[in-house]
């Protein structure tokens, strides 16, 4: 039982990844900084990672077909187009308001793009006869707490650097969407 725990936890943290940089970009947005505003993408994210994972056991190979067959596509178009929205509105001399960072429709694009992986560690899970609940409530509590903290560090980053850190956040979600796609297509050859 510890042993599984443990294993849950850090694949948690692997999973967080993604969503703890994507976290950080939307972070860097907020002026001021605010908890609750921050807890909005993380919560969206932490959701994402806890319900995909549940997904890919119960969806069993159909999901995983679709998946494999799909999902990295819709991943990168996803990240490809919130990259590029981040770097143009870097070049916006008006402030953006918060409101508009927190758009419903947008963070939860993300947060599914960013866990399409989740939907493949259910299968997995399923596949090793592993119970799920366990697993997706630790995904999604360390998913949000990576992606609130993400969210903090961005904002103080944003302070510092301003604009150009929306330039590499829209590179680096631009990154990420390349990451999924190349290892989907071409597993093994990235070292990540």
């Amino acid at each position: 039982m510890i042993a599984t725990l443990i294993s849950n936890i850090l694949m948690g943290f692997a999973l967080a990844a993604d969503a703890s940089s994507v976290s950080l970009v939307y972070g860097s947005r907020f002026k001021p900084f605010c908890w609750r505003h921050a807890a909005i993408p993380a919560l969206a994210f932490g959701l994402a990672q806890g319900i995909m994972p549940a997904i890919g056991w119960f969806g069993g190979e159909l999901v995983q077909r679709f998946v494999q067959t799909f999902g990295h596509w819709i991943a990168f178009g996803i990240l490809l187009i919130i990259g590029i929205k981040f770097i143009l509105d870097s070049r916006k001399d008006e402030e953006v308001e918060t409101k508009d960072i927190l758009k419903f429709g947008p963070i939860l694009l993300t947060a599914f793009a960013t866990s399409i992986d989740a939907c493949a560690v259910g299968f997995s899970l399923a596949l090793a006869e592993e119970p799920i609940l366990l697993a997706a409530i630790i995904f999604a509590v360390v998913t949000f707490i990576c992606s609130i903290l993400a969210c903090w560090v961005g904002s103080k980053l944003g302070e510092k650097f301003g604009p150009k850190l929306l330039i590499i956040g829209g590179i680096i979600l631009i990154g990420i969407g390349c990451r999924i796609l190349i290892n989907s297509l071409f597993p093994g050859v990235l070292p990540f």
